[in-house]
Formats: C-alpha cells, sequence, structure tokens
C-alpha cells in the first residue's frame, strides 16, 4: 500500500466518525459498534443498555445456521 493511499484510508475513515459524530448531534442517536444497533444516548462516552450481547449471541447462531444450511 503506498504512503498516497494510506494517507486517503486515514482521511476516509476520520470523515466516517466526523458524519456519525454530526448524525448523532442531529438525532442523539449513534450506531453501536459491536452489534449495529441504533441507539439513543445522552453523551457518546458510554450507550445504554440495549441488549448487545444478546443481538451479538443470536447473530452468530444465524450465521451458524446458515453456514450449516449451505454445506
Amino acid at each position: 500500500m503506498t504512503v498516497e493511499q494510506r494517507m486517503l484510508g486515514r482521511l476516509h475513515e476520520e470523515a466516517l466518525i466526523e458524519n456519525e459524530e454530526r448524525d448523532w448531534w442531529v438525532t442523539g442517536r449513534i450506531r453501536c459498534d459491536d452489534c449495529g444497533t441504533m441507539v439513543r444516548t445522552q453523551t457518546l462516552e458510554t450507550l445504554p443498555p440495549h441488549r448487545c450481547t444478546e443481538r451479538q449471541r443470536a447473530r452468530r447462531e444465524r450465521d451458524a445456521a446458515d453456514r450449516a444450511t449451505e454445506e
């Protein structure tokens, strides 16, 4: 990967983060990085309980079931 590609990649990542923060300022919601759920929150430091662990477990189980049916 060239220096230019790394710089562009880093700038793209920073822009995505800024967009998420801007959206949070407007809507009060931000996407949980772990489960993908949009969560309403007052701060960006912590997210309220939103059954994240259960959602991740269910996603893993669905993915495993899908792989089992493909075989």
